[in-house]
């Protein structure tokens, strides 16, 4: 932005400005209405009112371009904060698959205790003693990261 315009900003206030000077440059004194009524009209209110409009005109150029810009902003300020709402909920949804990682680790640690009770219990000889002490171990030395 330069001097407050956008590229469509300047690009209408250069095209007001050409329209203003072949007004002024095209010599008039009237303005035929319909091709019946004819108004005559002094020069020199005539420049007043081109520079009035060529005022209007750079003023509202400058504020439609700020409004782009303004609107340019806000869009990038939505996609942001779209795109942090996209990374919390894909957290989110990571948490959530560990956390049922986690569990199915504990209750398949769960059975194998109970595989290793049930074989001790029906069948206590040194195999079975040994696997229940392995299992024992492992759990003691890794507790929940088993």
């Amino acid at each position: 932005m330069l001097f407050g315009f956008d590229l469509q900003g300047w690009i209408t206030v250069v095209a007001g400005v050409l329209l203003a000077l072949i007004t002024l440059f095209t010599g008039y004194d009237h303005v035929d209405l319909f091709g019946r009524v004819t108004v005559r009209i002094n020069q020199q209110i005539g420049v007043f009112v081109l520079l009035a409009s060529l005022a209007t005109l750079v003023v509202e150029a400058q504020l439609a371009s700020r409004r782009r810009t303004r609107d340019s902003v806000d869009r990038a300020r939505e996609a942001d904060a779209a795109a942090r709402e996209r990374d919390l909920a894909g957290r989110e949804r990571n948490r959530a698959a560990e956390e049922r990682e986690r569990a199915a680790r504990r209750a398949q640690r769960q059975d194998r205790c109970t595989l290793a009770q049930l074989e001790f219990q029906f069948s206590a000889n040194d195999t079975t003693r040994r696997r229940l002490s392995d299992l024992i171990a492992l759990l003691r030395e890794y507790g929940e990261l088993a």
